[in-house]
C-alpha cells in the first residue's frame, strides 16, 4: 500500500461566530442574498482569509445582487457602507450585542430625544439598529407622532412581555396607521377601544372555559357585534346560550347566532329575550303538532320555518294549528296535508279555532248525506243505457242470420 499523505486546510476545520442578536432578530427579516453576504463577510472579517472581491464568486451572486444586499444590511444595522475614493465602498461590520447601531450626525439630531424616551419603555432591554429603523419608518413612511410611537412600544410591551418581537411591533403599528390612528391621542383611544373589547371577549372566553387571550379575529368580530350591529354586552352573553347545542362553541357561531337576531330585528337584550321566548314556543308547539300527526320523526328546521309563517303571517291560534294535525293524522304525508288544510283555511279567510272546526264538521256532514254519498261511488253505466228494439226485417239488414234457409214448410 502507497503512503498516504492527508491535507488539512484550515479554513475548512475553523469556526465563525455569529451573534445571537443575528439569528434571534435579523434572520427572519432579512432576504436569502443578504444573510449569505453577511456570514461571508463575517467569516473573512474574522479570518482573514482572501478579500471582499472574492465573495460574487464564492457565492454565485453579480455585483448587483452584492450591492443590494449590503444596502439591506445596512438599513437593518448589520453593517455600515463608507465610500472611498474611485467609486470604491468599504464595509464595516457592526456589533450588534451593542443594541443601538451608530446614528450619523442627521439622525443624532433627529431621533436623539426618541431614542431617550424609548429606553425609559424599555427599561433593561436595548433595540438593535434593525429594531430602531423599524421604528423610525413608522414616524417617517406611516407619519405617527414620536409620542405615539412611544406608545405603541409602551403597549406591546405590556401585552407581551419586555423580550416582544418586533415584529409584532410592527403589526400593531401597521394595523393603527390602516385605521388612521397616527397621533398619541387616537392612538391612546384605539387602546382603550381594545381593552373593552378584551375584556368582553375574555368573559364570553371564560364561560366556555377557554384560558387564553382573545385573538385578532375575535376581537374584530366581537367590536363588530357592538359598535356596526350595535349590541350590547348583556345581550351577547345572552347569545351565548344559543351556543352551548354545539360541541365546540366558538366566535364564528356565536357570530352567525347574533346575525339571526338581528335579522329578526333583535338587538336590544329585551327584544332578545321575547325572540327567545317565541323560539320556545315553536319548538314547543312543534313538538305537539308531530305528536297529534302521528309523525314519529322531529321537526326540522324547515317544518318550524313554516310553523312561524303560520303563527306570524297567517296570525293562526296554535289551537287551529293543533286541529289541522288532528285531521292530518289519517294522511300518509301528515305534515303536507297540514300546510294543504292550513293553506285551504287562510285563502278562505278561516282564521280561527272554532271557525275552523264548523268547517271541518260542516264538509263532514255534507259528506254524509246520501244523495253526496251515491256521487262518491263508481255505476255501471250500463244499467241507465236505453234500450234499443229492432224489428226482424232491420235485423236481416243487419245481416242477422235467423236459420230460415235449413227448415223449409214441408219439414213443418
Amino acid at each position: 500500500m502507497k503512503t498516504t499523505a492527508i491535507i488539512k486546510d484550515s479554513a475548512l476545520f475553523g469556526y465563525t461566530p455569529v451573534e445571537d442578536r443575528f439569528i434571534l432578530e435579523l434572520l427572519s427579516t432579512l432576504s436569502g442574498d443578504a444573510v449569505k453576504v453577511y456570514l461571508y463577510a463575517l467569516m473573512l472579517a474574522h479570518k482573514s482569509i482572501g478579500t471582499a472581491d472574492e465573495l460574487a464568486n464564492a457565492l454565485c451572486l453579480s455585483d448587483d445582487k452584492i450591492e443590494l444586499a449590503y444596502a439591506e444590511l445596512e438599513r437593518a444595522g448589520a453593517v455600515r457602507l463608507i465610500s472611498g475614493e474611485n467609486s470604491s465602498i468599504a464595509v464595516q461590520l457592526l456589533k450588534l450585542s451593542q443594541g443601538e447601531y451608530e446614528l450619523s450626525a442627521a439622525e443624532s439630531r433627529r431621533y436623539g430625544a426618541l431614542i431617550e424616551k424609548l429606553r425609559a419603555v424599555l427599561g433593561t432591554r436595548s433595540l438593535s439598529g434593525a429594531e430602531l429603523r423599524r421604528i423610525y419608518d413608522w414616524i417617517e413612511v406611516f407619519r405617527f407622532e414620536e409620542d405615539a410611537a412611544i406608545e405603541i412600544v409602551r403597549r406591546c410591551i405590556a401585552l407581551k412581555g419586555a423580550r416582544v418581537h418586533i415584529n409584532y411591533m410592527d403589526a400593531v403599528a401597521r394595523r393603527l396607521a390602516a385605521d388612521g390612528c397616527t397621533t398619541l391621542e387616537a392612538v391612546k383611544e384605539s387602546f382603550e377601544r381594545e381593552e373593552e373589547l378584551s375584556g368582553g371577549a375574555s368573559v364570553i372566553l371564560k364561560r366556555w372555559r377557554i384560558s387564553r387571550r382573545p385573538t385578532e379575529d375575535e376581537l374584530a368580530l366581537y367590536d363588530k357585534w357592538t359598535r356596526e350591529w350595535g349590541f350590547s354586552e348583556e345581550a351577547i352573553q345572552l347569545a351565548c346560550t344559543g351556543a352551548v347545542s354545539s360541541d365546540r362553541p366558538n366566535f364564528k357561531y356565536l357570530d352567525a347566532i347574533l346575525s339571526s337576531y338581528r335579522e329578526s330585528g333583535g338587538v336590544s337584550e329585551e327584544k332578545m329575550r321575547t325572540l327567545m321566548r317565541e323560539q320556545d314556543m315553536l319548538f314547543d308547539l312543534a313538538a305537539q303538532c308531530f305528536k297529534r300527526a302521528g309523525l314519529k320523526r322531529n321537526a326540522s328546521a324547515k317544518d318550524r320555518a313554516q310553523l312561524e309563517l303560520w303563527v306570524k303571517d297567517y296570525c293562526m291560534e296554535p289551537e287551529m294549528i293543533l286541529y289541522a294535525a288532528e285531521l292530518a293524522s289519517e294522511k300518509a304525508a301528515a305534515f303536507a296535508e297540514m300546510k294543504r288544510i292550513i293553506t285551504d283555511w287562510h285563502a278562505r279567510g278561516i282564521a280561527s279555532y272554532k271557525a275552523a272546526k264548523e268547517d271541518a264538521q260542516n264538509r263532514s256532514a255534507q259528506q254524509a248525506r246520501p244523495e253526496n254519498a251515491a256521487k262518491g261511488k263508481k255505476v255501471n253505466r250500463a244499467l241507465g243505457y236505453k234500450q234499443q228494439h229492432y224489428t226482424k226485417e232491420q235485423l236481416k239488414a243487419l245481416g242477422i242470420d235467423f236459420g230460415e234457409d235449413i227448415y223449409s214448410d214441408d219439414e213443418n
